[in-house]
């Protein structure tokens, strides 16, 4: 277990023991699965996590987002899973650990390489995810997370928030991975700032974006965000307003790695 910081339907269901502190790995697999594909090597794999401990978290349910869901439709060697937390109590700095049990199944299990694994969260699953990469696997294939936080709601107390700003200066410093940020003016969650300078503290994350929205953006791309913004990504037009210019060109790059890699070993 790390140390702290400061330092449409979904179907195959699975259920996998991880090796990463004893966290077993719970989801689904949105269509196909890696055991469907002739040739892991070539796959490309999306583990999405939204963060919740169940299938459904007040208003939210675990489905893949609009903007995922483009992903599998326009993209044959891609296979989504979406994994569900297996504990309802983890602190901010253990999101990490039961995502990284995921990636070690599917290296160890299923021979996806590293390169090959895209990680995609939500609020703590994004959280997660930036820990996973950050500070074990900064050779995954890429990044994408949105209202990425795990601190609870504001107003923060000073104390989590100064927590909260030297984890992220933190996570910026070690970025070694190709990474996309949104964050959302009024979510209830964290203040836009938080993410002020995270760029000129990431010079070694490649194709570092982050797409700060403001609050009119939001509410044209999000019915559901009357009151929060924290949930933009679930709505399809936020899906129409990004795939195209943030996860597609991601998920090309990841391909044209496997490709290069294996005409070298041949």
């Amino acid at each position: 277990m790390r140390a702290p910081l400061a330092r449409p339907a979904l179907l195959a269901a699975v259920a996998l023991v991880a090796t990463s502190c004893a966290f077993p790995v719970e989801g689904r697999f949105a269509g196909s699965s890696v055991a469907d594909r002739a040739d892991p090597t070539r796959t490309i794999v999306l583990i999405y996590n939204h963060g919740f401990s169940r299938e459904r978290a007040g208003t939210y349910e675990a489905l893949v987002p609009p903007i995922l869901q483009q992903a599998l439709e326009r993209n044959s060697d891609v296979v989504l899973f979406s994994q569900v937390r297996n504990t309802p109590r983890l602190g901010r700095t253990q999101h990490g650990d039961y995502i990284e049990g995921a990636i070690e199944q599917f290296r160890r299990r299923d021979g996806v390489p590293l390169e090959n694994i895209i990680l995609v969260g939500q609020s703590c699953g994004g959280w997660g995810s930036l820990q996973a990469a950050a500070f074990t696997y900064p050779s995954v294939g890429g990044v994408v997370v949105f209202a990425p936080t795990c601190h609870g709601q504001l107003p923060h107390s000073t104390k989590v928030a100064m927590a909260r700003t030297a984890e992220i200066a933190q996570l910026a410093e070690r970025a070694r991975f190709p990474l996309i940020i949104f964050v959302y003016e009024n979510d209830s969650y964290y203040r836009l700032a938080d993410w002020d300078g995270f760029e000129a503290r990431a010079p070694r994350a490649p194709h570092l974006q982050i797409e700060r929205l403001t609050r009119a953006r939001v509410l044209e791309l999000c019915a559901r965000c009357s009151r929060d913004s924290h949930g933009a990504m679930w709505d399809a037009r936020f899906g129409e307003a990004f795939y195209a210019s943030h996860l597609q060109p991601l998920i090309d790059r990841v391909r044209a790695r496997i490709r290069t890699r294996a005409a070298s070993s041949r």
